[in-house]
This record gives structure tokens, sequence and C-alpha cells, in this order.
């Protein structure tokens, strides 16, 4: 029996391999996303339990299948799920007039083109993700958070290739703060990681919940939990909710990229950085983060096969 699928409309611009790979951090598996052979694959809490999806161009827009099979009621809720992970809703128009006019992003635009606003599956997700990545490099943090997900999500073989939905909240509190500190998060941040996860049982953190504030509300909101300060806030608000003018001026990396490419190495503060995208970018501050921190990892990646020969 061939495996469910349907067919969903594919907005313009859209570039179907750029936005998989964006998802992935242009390494093929990120967490619970997964892009190989030009399908994009995730694990999703579909039917009572984890079920494997894929997603894949077609002529006439994105074909998204159920290849170990479901229900049809599994199959439009992932057909819905992949439209919001891969950001088909983002609303563009204006953005790409708007960068023809940026003197670092505007040679990115054609590479560039057609790349959404990638998005988490819940804010839950977005929040470990985030926390996770406090003071600690980019690499440090990937790792920690593919064994997060190895160990405590869980596997789905779909399509000869194993994924893992990402750890359900009830999970983490059950495997405990020791469980956590052996998978390299701080004795901080397991704690923080916990008490997310108490909040997100209660529902504290659901979508919509969450949705129908302004930026400002849902930074005020999520500050007010332990462990998350505004930078997480921001960052929260661009992968979770996708918000395309959410700016996470607080973030270090950022401000050392933003002050490399458009200040001659000048390390900027973060109301620099404000006052720098307000500016330059807004309303698409979070659209044009996304953007300028894919050129940077496409460079990254590239580099690093040339090393490896």
């Amino acid at each position: 029996m061939p495996p469910l699928a349907r067919v969903i409309p594919a907005p313009q611009p859209f570039d179907f391999a750029l936005t998989a790979a964006h998802q992935t951090n242009y390494r093929g598996k990120a967490g619970s996303d997964l892009f190989v052979d030009g399908v994009y694959y995730r694990a999703l809490w579909l039917d009572g339990g984890p079920l494997g999806v894929a997603a894949r161009p077609v002529d006439d827009g994105i074909e998204v299948l159920l290849p170990n099979g479901g229900s049809t009621q599994a199959l439009d809720a992932a057909a819905e799920w992949v439209a919001w992970l891969l950001g088909l809703d983002v609303p563009m128009d204006g953005f790409y007039e708007m960068l023809a006019n940026d003197p670092v992003l505007s040679d990115a635009v054609g590479e560039l083109r057609g790349l959404r606003h990638t998005r988490t599956e819940t804010v839950w997700e977005a929040l470990v993700h985030a926390v996770v990545g406090q003071q600690v490099s980019g690499i440090v943090a990937r790792v920690i958070r593919d064994g997060l997900v190895t160990e405590y999500g869980s596997e789905v073989r779909v399509d000869g290739h194993v994924i893992h939905a990402f750890p359900r909240p009830q999970t983490l509190l059950e495997a405990g703060h020791d469980a956590l500190r052996e998978r390299k998060l701080s004795a901080r941040k397991a704690e923080y990681v916990l008490g997310i996860a108490e909040m997100a049982l209660r529902g504290d953190l659901d979508h919509e919940t969450l949705a129908p504030m302004s930026d400002e509300e849902a930074v005020a909101v999520l500050s007010g939990i332990r462990g998350v300060g505004r930078w997480t806030a921001q960052w929260t608000l661009m992968r979770a909710l996708g918000r395309v003018d959410a700016l996470p001026a607080g973030d270090l990396a950022l401000q050392r990229i933003v002050g490399d490419h458009y200040f001659e190495g000048k390390r900027l503060t973060e109301q620099e950085l404000e006052d720098f995208a307000e500016q330059r970018w807004k309303p698409w501050r979070g659209l044009a983060v996304t953007y300028l921190f894919s050129r940077i990892r496409q460079e990254r990646v590239a580099r690093e096969a040339a090393k490896r020969g």
C-alpha cells in the first residue's frame, strides 16, 4: 500500500531545498529535523504517538507523506505542521526590496531568495534550544541539543532513516536533574529546563496563549520564566511564534557578526545593535537575522568541507 500523501501549495518565492537545509543548520540533521536526498523528515506527535512525516517538492507544491501509514486526520495535521515548520505562511512582501539597499545582505538575495523563516514545533522546544545555547558556542550547543533529542526523544524509523521526536516535558522531568547534568547541561541550565518542563505540562506555554500577544507582551511573559531573559525570549518569538520582527539584540554572536560585517569589526553593544536594526531592517529584523545567520552558516559549513578535502 502506498503511503498516505497530500500536496500543499507552496508560496512564492519559496526554495524548498534551501529552507529545509536551513532548518537543519546546513548539516542535514539537527535535533528532530532531517534533510537527506531532497526530502525533509520530522517526527511529530500525531495519532497519539510519534509519526514519521516526510515532505518533498513536486510540480504543483509540496507533497507531505506519512511513509509508515497513519490516519487521514494525522495526514491533515502533518500537512499543517510542515507548512508551519517551513514557514510557508510568512508574509515577505517588501522584504527583498528592503534588502536591495543593504550593503551586506543585498549580495545574498540571489543565493538566498526563497528561504523562509523556519520554526520549531512548540514553544517548549524553542525554549529548550535557547536555554541550552546560553553562554556556550554554537558547536557545544548543537552537541547538547542533539544528545537530548537522541537520548530522550521517541525513535521513529522512516524510509530507512532514524529520527527522534522532540522529547516531551514529562520525559525530561522523569529523567531528572542528574540525568540532564550527564548530558552536559550545567546545574543551573538543568534546573531551568526542568522548570520550563513543569510550565509546559501545566499548559502555561501553549502556542494559543502566546500567539495573540504583541511581541512586547510575549517577551514580558517569557522573561518572567526563571532562566529566560530578553535574549532568550526574543529567540523564542522568532523560532516558536515566527515573529519576523523579533530581534535578539542581546545575542553576543549576533553583536559580533553585525559589527564585523557592518562596522569594520567593532563589537556592538545591545543598544547599538537595537538602534542599527531599527533603522536598517524594521519591520523585518528577525527575518534579516535569519538571512544573516544563514549566510554565515553556509560559509562555515563550506569552509569545514574544504578542510576535510
